[in-house]
């Protein structure tokens, strides 16, 4: 791993008001974790209590994305663009940091990308059914190249392919190019609507932004190469810790993320000993005497919301 001072690196993260407890919870794991870097956090529909609340932790600094028609998670390479320090990292705002992760976050040089790469027995989450690599990968390839003007890798034949995650990356500013093919692809190819995070009427772009970013990654001209190794989950006591399931912690608690319910709720404890001004009251989710209650309750809650969402009350 290189030695690049934390002080070259930006941390970047998108987040609405209704996101507040998720940005304070990923800010605050930085700074308890002992992480200087500068934030960036692209907003939307911010007020001033909001921009108070995360002032608090320093070295932070917000771009307003309330003019944004898609989905926030389509605006990730907008912000990322400007940082303007010597390597950003991107993550999302409903994950933390259990330690520090400084010289853990950028890739080893400025000609790769530190990202997570799914392995085989993943693909059948990223792509399910009906979803056909055979047609995705070609149409991928052309789009790249329409855009970019000049000529990809050849077509990787889909039992070798898996794809990357975009809930973290570390990359390069000498990547600006991607960044901004990364950019352009998603604001060509993703409608102008806010579905959320997966639109399923997109044949070749369902994963709106991750399905740009592997896009890119396979076919764009000069492409930065993927790290042999992912490293924020590796070492239990400096990672990355991604909430990707519904609902999120500070809502309740479902089986993928009630093991980290000790590190969350140390976060917030950790604020309340710095005096922070908090989002709102504790969530009852977030309270150390309601660990048991909210383990044994995880599976149930789980499919409570499921079904809530399902009917839609």
């Amino acid at each position: 791993m290189n030695n690049l001072s934390m002080k070259n690196n930006t941390i970047v993260t998108i987040g609405d008001a209704n996101y507040l407890w998720g940005l304070f919870l990923l800010a605050a794991s930085i700074r308890k974790s002992g992480m200087d870097e500068p934030i960036l956090v692209g907003t939307q529909k911010f007020d001033d209590r909001c921009y108070r609340i995360l002032k608090q932790f320093g070295n932070i600094e917000f771009t307003s994305l309330d003019h944004a028609e898609r989905s926030l998670t389509c605006y990730k390479a907008e912000v990322m663009l400007k940082a303007d320090t010597e390597y950003v990292t991107w993550i999302d705002s409903d994950g933390l940091f259990t330690g520090n992760c400084s010289e853990l976050l950028p890739p080893p040089n400025e000609n790769q990308i530190h990202i997570w790469k799914r392995v085989k027995q993943d693909m059948a989450y990223a792509f399910p059914p009906p979803f056909d690599l055979h047609e995705i990968l070609p149409q991928w390839k052309k789009d790249v190249e329409t855009l970019s003007g000049k000529t990809g890798a050849a077509v990787p034949a889909v039992e070798d392919f898996c794809s990357c995650s975009a809930c973290s990356m570390s990359i390069a500013r000498k990547q600006d190019d991607f960044l901004r093919l990364w950019n352009a692809m998603m604001m060509t190819h993703l409608p102008k609507v806010n579905i959320g995070v997966v639109d399923k009427t997109l044949r070749c772009y369902h994963q709106l932004d991750e399905s740009c970013l592997n896009a890119c990654l396979l076919f764009a001209p000069n492409a930065p190469k993927i790290t042999e190794t992912y490293q924020l989950d590796k070492d239990r006591s400096r990672l990355f810790v991604h909430f990707y399931g519904r609902p999120k912690p500070w809502i309740g608690w479902i089986p993928s993320s009630v093991r980290h319910f000790d590190a969350t709720v140390s976060i917030v404890e950790w604020a309340i000993s710095e005096k922070l001004e908090l989002p709102s009251a504790v969530p009852y989710s977030l309270v150390r005497s309601h660990k048991t209650i909210c383990t044994l309750g995880a599976r149930p809650y789980e499919l409570w919301h499921k079904i809530k969402r399902r009917l839609k009350f």
